[in-house]
């Protein structure tokens, strides 16, 4: 999974889901201080410093389609990573287009919504 960028209004649940899942997955490895050049090359899937703000995105969301959320995100510090990790940035519109081959359900919810 990574983290899609895209309005969490439109995603299916198990994206919204697997979003959500990959922010709180990728905290731990932000403690322990691993390496994020996997997930930012070739292709850019996580935005470490929108970690905080996606999460509560995804969570409104979440409780917006009466889900129940129960776990909080507390940004851990990302200080060992370089400014060009830490402020990199998905392509949002790779990733639409990603998604929509991917699942055919969200496509259906992005082409209705993105037109």
């Amino acid at each position: 999974m990574r983290m899609w960028m895209i309005d969490p209004k439109l995603l299916c649940k198990k994206h919204l889901l697997g979003e959500h899942n990959e922010i709180h997955k990728h905290k731990h490895s932000f403690e322990k201080k691993h390496s994020i050049k996997g997930r930012i090359h070739p292709i850019v899937q996580i935005q470490p410093s929108a970690m905080k703000s996606r999460h509560d995105e995804l969570a409104m969301e979440m409780v917006a389609r009466n889900m129940n959320h129960k776990s909080p995100y507390i940004m851990p510090t990302l200080d060992y990573l370089s400014e060009d990790e830490k402020n990199i940035k998905v392509n949002i519109e790779y990733n639409i287009n990603d998604l929509k081959n991917r699942c055919p359900e969200c496509k259906a919810i992005l082409d209705t919504h993105l037109q």
